[in-house]
């Protein structure tokens, strides 16, 4: 980088929102950028906690005023991490991302695709709009191999990257007798889920202390209670509780001590597995199967009547001698390519 001219990244992203999975790859893009000596604005949606957990600028994401004046002031706009670029959920939220690159565009900024997942996208319409959006881009990084493949049809050049939350920093593995569950709200779980779960719990982990994690509170604190409140009707002398999401090193904290993992999120898997602690992902999504699959990996299928009894004596029995899980903590988010656009 030119050291009389420190350049100023703008980050756009589902930041603000009280989500681990955001939050940690947000703390380890700022992390690396305050390294490379770069000014820092993030878009959010909280703008107070986000200035005070990142110690990073903040504008409010949604008032167009302060969208201009980070586009109008920024040398590079970095939109991500995690699967912006999809309207499963919502096609509002796709249109706003987009729009905030064809905005950076617009007035000539360098705009960087931050180990994002693609898709799904559905309908004429927003894949066009995508398509537009991100060609001639200055750099598209996407942390699997399947949105490489669509934008590889789309003829859109990107670079395969672990995802940024591998990057995180995680302590020394201290397992203690805590069984960890990880849920999400999720409309086609199956109806008795919960029962199950709680059956099993109390089958194979009556003497661990279960620990249910929350990691996006507006999304995953209904179910995560519902569980707890089974698990009591079941066997009241188990010890449990709900954990809220605060913060990305509360979380890392908390799995360092975990000897068991059971969980639905993307993230939550991925910090399991960088952590040491055994897993076993709930799959709600195809990113979460395809984490399974990648790690050979046997998962349940939280839309079905998942056979738990198999999979927990598989989790609890089976030693952990799978070489790509035992390498797991050594993966990285690879820097080249950002820093390179960076330092021009």
């Amino acid at each position: 980088m030119s050291k009389n001219k420190q350049k100023k990244v703008l980050i756009s992203g589902y930041i603000g929102f009280c989500n681990f999975g955001d939050d940690a790859m947000l703390q380890v893009l700022v992390q690396h950028l305050k390294e490379k000596g770069c000014d820092i604005t993030a878009f959010s949606a909280d703008t107070r906690t986000t200035r005070a957990m990142f110690n990073i600028n903040a504008l409010q994401y949604k008032n167009i005023f302060h969208i201009l004046k980070g586009i109008l002031t920024c040398d590079i706009l970095i939109s991500g991490g995690g699967n912006l670029l999809q309207n499963e959920t919502s096609t509002k939220s796709l249109l706003y991302y987009l729009f905030i690159i064809f905005l950076a565009k617009l007035f000539f900024k360098k705009v960087f695709i931050f180990s994002q997942g693609i898709g799904p996208i559905k309908g004429f319409i927003p894949t066009l709009l995508t398509k537009l959006a991100l060609k001639n881009v200055s750099g598209i990084t996407l942390r699997d191999v399947y949105s490489q493949r669509i934008l590889s049809k789309w003829k859109i050049h990107s670079k395969y990257c672990y995802d940024a939350v591998w990057n995180i920093n995680a302590p020394e593995y201290q397992p203690k007798d805590i069984v960890g569950i990880q849920l999400r709200n999720y409309k086609f779980a199956h109806k008795d889920y919960e029962k199950f779960l709680a059956k099993y719990i109390d089958m194979f982990f009556s003497d661990y202390e279960i620990r249910i994690y929350s990691f996006e509170n507006k999304n995953d604190r209904e179910p995560c209670f519902a569980l707890q409140k089974a698990i009591k009707m079941r066997n009241p002398r188990i010890k449990s509780s709900v954990i809220g999401y605060r913060n990305p090193n509360q979380i890392v904290q908390e799995f360092s001590h975990l000897k068991y993992l059971i969980a639905m999120r993307l993230h939550a898997n991925i910090l399991g597995l960088k952590t040491g602690v055994k897993v076993l992902p709930l799959s709600y999504n195809v990113k979460v199967r395809n984490l399974a699959y990648e790690f050979n990996l046997k998962f349940g299928e939280i839309s079905e009547e998942m056979p738990l009894h198999a999979l927990l004596t598989d989790l609890t029995t089976q030693e952990q001698t799978n070489t790509k899980i035992t390498d797991a903590r050594k993966r990285a988010y690879e820097w080249a390519f950002l820093d390179d656009i960076i330092n021009k």
